[in-house]
């Protein structure tokens, strides 16, 4: 039986669960809201206001980068700024870490809720890093303030900076070895930080206390506040100019925008399920168990439906919060969906239902590890965002919305964070953040790009080398792009990195690591995965030596030494300066079957060195003739020999007519539901059927699960691609990569990582 309206509240309190907010919130008397606005605007007033609106929240930002310190502020823009009604909603959201955009409105309406009983006054500021209310993990730091007039409250601006160092058992506060919450960072629930104008000297004494670099969390808390004034008395200035309702008349058009944008793109797509499933990996430091974690995303007319049944209970230090979790899901809405209105799509979370299972790892319940979630957790979660939300676009009867699908991003944030005293002696903590020069996946139309950033943070920068030099006591060997690192398809990923670094004039431990086995972006339409994070480690070497007779090595293999295995969220390591550490950032996963792509395009990635001529000819079935130009007769032998393999690893004989199939043109009924390039579904008087978009050829009949009825090969992890290895060095659960080929024509139409005792995933279900 369903809770009442007072059930769930009580239920989602933020104190033993998660804190949810529902309709209408419980605001005391005394809190007075500013609600008038006028309805008819005139188009050009409109415009006026609504860009100064976003100018505001753009410069919000810029003051943040101008005043914070800490890296990961200046150069990751590892941060969030944001506008909001006066009951909290979003208004608009800014171009920064996208995220946590889930964590704002929550904390103001948590405020609202739970200290409008105290007085929220003009000049007064709230701050918080409670993972249970409205923080994505501890550092993720929110400072939100009231816009006041005439004594009421306007709307109100708000602001979530990662700081570099907010307290845990490992510096950085990335604390992998946490078995709860109460080795992780503290949580502070949120508090009036700043009175009436003045920072509250015993609060901040209390936040800052557990911090290794409290000097830097003090003026990155300067920033904050800055910014939240700044923008707070440029809204004002709107408000003398123009007058409150015409302001607010604005801000409710701007939400009303984007909730005609998010109908129409409602209107193509058919009401069904799409789901995505992947594996953690290693719950804290010295485990070496495997995690489920799932999403749905449900459409029923215009309401959509988010679910994480089926992902295991809560567990160590790889937890997502729910805030998170809910911020990873209106990233990819915003981006991947309605990036034409600039952030503004306040006006569709009441078209939006999220359905959690507590004590889940994508919602626990108090007391869970969770400060480990911006490199492990949350990644992960806004990269199964961006995989559902694709398939349900890919279902669209719009060919445009169609081709805006995207193979996921990277599901982890690869870092190495080391500590220790600099070369003038100071105290330091180092996230290295090479993983922001980014990668993006391969879409429809297009395949993904090395080194253009990450979608999910549209103004983060890649560190400078020099900069950190000069910062931390290293020396970088290189860094550069990761070759046959991208996973493959008609259309491929983009390519991860990889870089090397020595330890120099300073003491250095390596805290937190990355160093996965089980791959976690799964691509699109059968095409294969991204690449996993690794962190080598030689001690000894002769590194001196090399530097000695003039040779700066470009790869590892050039270096002599003794190999350090390392271990997922293992234990800190101190180097020495005759220590060379190497460590990538994943790439991303591909889209299609790789036996489609155009041999050409093969042929300019050997020649642009993003794949090498030894995955041309093995994977893509790509032949060269001495000149380096393409063998079309031998291509053509070569992709056929590994499609009819494809059929013999799975134990069945190739078909008769493989060739005619392959050859012969596909009509599509009108009335079918498109699912990507690969995939269509009709209905007949025979049933519900899935058909190949390759060969036209019937799938299965009377399911829509497809892969019930599909050649399956269950392969290791290391076929996944070439960087892969046999997780048994991390793990002590096998697991398995999965391939689905069309039974007819033998073209790979999904892939998957799963446990052998688990059930394949039924990647979606329409009504029809």
């Amino acid at each position: 039986m369903g809770k009442t309206l007072n059930q769930l509240k009580e239920f989602w309190n933020g104190k033993e669960h998660a804190y949810i907010p529902f309709k209408p919130l419980n605001i005391p008397q005394n809190v007075k809201l500013h609600k008038e606005y006028d309805e008819e605007i005139d188009p050009i007033t409109y415009e006026v206001i609504r860009h100064n609106l976003w100018n505001v929240n753009q410069e919000h930002g810029k003051i943040i980068e101008n005043l914070a310190v800490s890296p990961i502020t200046m150069e990751a823009r590892d941060f969030q700024t944001s506008l909001h009604t006066e009951e909290g909603d979003i208004v608009l959201f800014g171009p920064y870490l996208q995220y946590f955009a889930g964590a704002m409105d929550l904390m103001i309406q948590y405020i609202l809720e739970h200290r409008g009983h105290e007085c929220i006054e003009d000049g007064d500021m709230f701050l918080q890093n409670d993972p249970w209310i409205s923080a994505p993990h501890q550092p993720d730091v929110g400072v939100c303030a009231p816009v006041m007039w005439e004594g009421k409250i306007f709307c109100w601006v708000a602001n979530v900076m990662h700081q570099n160092d907010i307290g845990g058992s490992v510096p950085g506060s990335f604390c992998q070895n946490a078995p709860d919450v109460f080795s992780d960072p503290p949580c502070f629930p949120p508090m009036k930080i700043v009175k009436k104008g003045k920072v509250d000297p015993e609060l901040e004494a209390i936040y800052l206390r557990a911090s290794r670099t409290p000097n830097n969390l003090a003026l990155d808390l300067r920033a904050a506040i800055a910014g939240c004034h700044a923008s707070r008395a440029r809204i004002i200035e709107l408000l003398k100019i123009y007058g409150p309702k015409k302001v607010k008349g604005v801000m409710q058009k701007m939400m009303k925008t984007g909730e005609s944008a998010f109908l129409d793109c409602m209107k193509s797509i058919p009401d069904g399920t799409w789901r995505e499933r992947v594996y953690q990996e290693v719950a804290v430091t010295g485990d070496r168990g495997v995690y489920k974690v799932e999403l749905s995303v449900t459409k029923k007319g215009n309401t959509l439906i988010f679910e994480n049944e089926g992902t295991d209970p809560q567990v160590g230090a790889i937890n997502a919060p729910f805030a998170g979790w809910r911020g990873t899901i209106l990233s990819a809405l915003n981006v991947i969906l309605l990036p034409s209105q600039m952030g503004a799509i306040g006006g569709i979370i009441p078209y939006l239902q999220f359905s959690p299972t507590p004590g889940t790892l994508t919602c626990p319940d108090f007391g869970a590890a969770v400060s480990p979630a911006g490199i492990y957790a949350n990644e992960l979660a806004i990269s199964m965002a961006n995989a559902v939300i694709s398939k349900m676009i890919m279902s669209s009867s719009d060919p445009s919305l169609r081709k805006m699908a995207l193979a996921p991003t990277p599901a982890q944030w690869h870092i190495n964070i080391h500590f220790g005293y600099n070369q003038r002696g100071e105290y330091y903590v180092g996230p290295m953040l090479e993983h922001m020069i980014g990668t993006t996946g391969a879409t429809p139309t297009h395949d993904g790009f090395f080194a253009n950033g990450l979608w999910w943070i549209p103004e983060g920068k890649g560190p400078n080398v020099e900069g950190y030099e000069r910062d931390w006591p290293i020396l970088y060997l290189y860094r550069k792009e990761h070759q046959d690192s991208a996973g493959s398809g008609r259309y491929r990923g983009g390519n991860g990195g990889v870089l090397a670094y020595i330890p120099y004039k300073g003491q250095v431990t390596l805290g937190t690591y990355s160093s996965e086995g089980i791959p976690k972006t799964v691509g699109l339409q059968g095409g294969l995965p991204g690449s996993r994070g690794e962190t080598r480690i030689l001690k000894n070497t002769n590194i001196r030596k090399l530097f000695e007779e003039g040779r700066m090595p470009v790869s590892i293999e050039e270096v002599q030494g003794q190999e350090v295995v390392t271990q997922g969220k293992g234990l800190p390591i101190d180097l020495s300066d005759a220590d060379v550490v190497e460590w990538n950032w994943g790439s991303s996963p591909g889209y299609g079957d790789e036996l489609n792509r155009d041999p050409e395009m093969v042929r300019k990635d050997v020649a642009d060195r993003i794949i090498s001529q030894e995955v041309a000819e093995q994977v893509y079935g790509v032949r060269f003739t001495s000149t380096g130009d393409i063998d079309w007769k031998e291509t053509q032998a070569k992709r056929l020999e590994i499609r009819m393999n494809r059929f013999k690893q799975c134990g069945t004989r190739v078909p008769d007519n493989l060739e005619f199939l392959l050859a012969k043109e596909v009509n599509i009924p009108e009335d079918a539901v498109k699912v990507g390039d690969y995939l269509f579904v009709t209905k007949d008087k025979r049933g519900i059927s899935v058909n190949c978009s390759r060969c036209g050829e019937v799938i299965s009949l009377g399911t829509q699960d497809f892969k019930a009825s599909s050649l399956v090969y269950e392969g290791s992890i290391e076929e996944a691609g070439k960087h892969f290895v046999d997780v048994k060095r991390y793990l002590d659960q096998y697991v398995l990569f999965v391939q689905y080929f069309c039974p007819n024509c033998g073209t790979r139409i999904a892939t998957e990582v799963k446990r052998p005792q688990d059930e394949h995933l039924v990647e979606f279900e329409f009504i029809l």
